[in-house]
């Protein structure tokens, strides 16, 4: 195998380890985002499910003879706030996923780069390997050839 000229084979292990623990690192950010946009769904779900049960219950209160529409105007203004509170948040943690998906296709994008320099340097010095052995295989030939010996296996 060639000799590792200045220590690049450790320079490229130590990146290639970076990336991969960069790439672990924002899937579980991903993975996180992941839980906080669904936890925020579930929030504005649960909001806008909140006004359609109050206003199915002041309808009902109303038809039997009480105040709920009363009630149901002085809760209403909460309960859109609440909804529009919800539907912001949502909207935020579904941005901070998008940017967490970007992150992680950066980071497998910087991975797999590492990984192809690993590769094209391996492939070299197989390369240099092959062509080192070929010229010691020359070089012995040509020795037999200068000493008027012949190599086995070859036609005199």
């Amino acid at each position: 195998m060639a000799r590792d000229e200045g220590g690049t084979g450790a320079a490229l292990a130590a990146l290639a380890r970076l990336r991969r623990f960069e790439t672990a690192v924002a899937r579980r950010h991903v993975a996180e985002r992941v839980g906080a946009a669904a936890a925020a769904e579930v929030r504005h779900a649960s909001a806008a499910e909140a006004l359609r049960t109050e206003a199915a219950i002041a309808s009902a209160d109303e038809a039997a003879g009480g105040g709920g529409v009363a009630l149901y105007a002085a809760w209403l203004p909460r309960g859109l706030a609440l909804r529009d509170r919800a539907a912001a948040a949502l909207r935020l943690e579904e941005r901070r996923l998008e940017e967490a998906r970007a992150a992680l296709a950066t980071a497998r994008l910087a991975e797999r780069a590492v990984e192809g320099l690993a590769q094209d340097r391996a492939a070299a010095a197989r390369r240099l390997a092959a062509r080192r052995a070929q010229q010691r295989l020359d070089e012995r030939a040509a020795v037999a050839v200068a000493a008027g010996r012949v190599l086995p296996g070859s036609r005199a």
